[in-house]
């Protein structure tokens, strides 16, 4: 499977300072312990975020209607979860909410020719 390339705009947090939009690239789909569906996204180079180092994020469609799989492929709106300080995820293991923080809101949306 070919890496998918992404850039990623952030809309919230509204005092968000840092780059923008992100360079990220999908790894894979993860299961959240409710079962529900992230993408799960390196970072091309890591965020600070409330003193913490951030090389991983994980989106979850916003609207109701939006699968994951849109989230994967074309532009949607998402809700951005971001890892906490250390912790490192793998695609297809499940993970724990005390792994991950609530950021924001953005929109994802593949790089044409990458």
């Amino acid at each position: 499977m070919t890496a998918q390339h992404h850039l990623l705009e952030i809309y919230e947090p509204y005092d968000y300072q840092g780059r923008n939009p992100i360079n990220v690239e999908g790894v894979g789909v993860v299961k959240g312990p409710n079962g529900t569906s992230y993408y799960l996204l390196d970072l091309a180079e890591p965020l600070e975020v409330d003193a913490e180092t951030v090389s991983q994020l994980l989106l979850l469609p916003r609207y109701n209607g939006d699968s994951i799989e849109r989230a994967t492929t074309s532009a949607c709106t998402v809700n951005v979860c971001r890892t906490r300080g250390g912790i490192r995820m793998q695609a297809d293991v499940t993970f724990s909410f005390e792994d991950i923080r609530h950021w924001g809101v953005g929109k994802i949306a593949p790089i044409i020719g990458s």
